[in-house]
């Protein structure tokens, strides 16, 4: 696809500022839903749904872990009721 010249002459000269930013590896502004350009060239919403998917993981963890913890107090507890001494 070729960039539209300047003053809409097919002949006349190219605009500078749209092949140096092609050059540059430049995407232009989001449109319509289209990520952002950023550094590592992911959008915001790929990096919010990273970070909500990072808190999901790290909340069942918890929760496993807490189950667990509760399950050996009441092994300790069971332990406990039934030896002999």
């Amino acid at each position: 696809m070729r960039r539209p010249r300047v003053g809409g002459d097919p002949a006349g000269p190219a605009r500078p500022a749209v092949d140096l930013a092609r050059l540059q590896g430049f995407r232009g502004p989001a449109i319509c839903g289209e990520p952002a350009p950023h550094g590592k060239g992911e959008g915001v919403r790929t990096v919010v749904k990273k970070l909500l998917l990072l808190a999901l993981v790290g909340l069942g963890v918890f929760a496993v872990w807490r189950k667990v913890q509760a399950d050996r107090a009441e092994l300790d507890l069971w332990t406990e009721a039934t030896t002999d001494e």
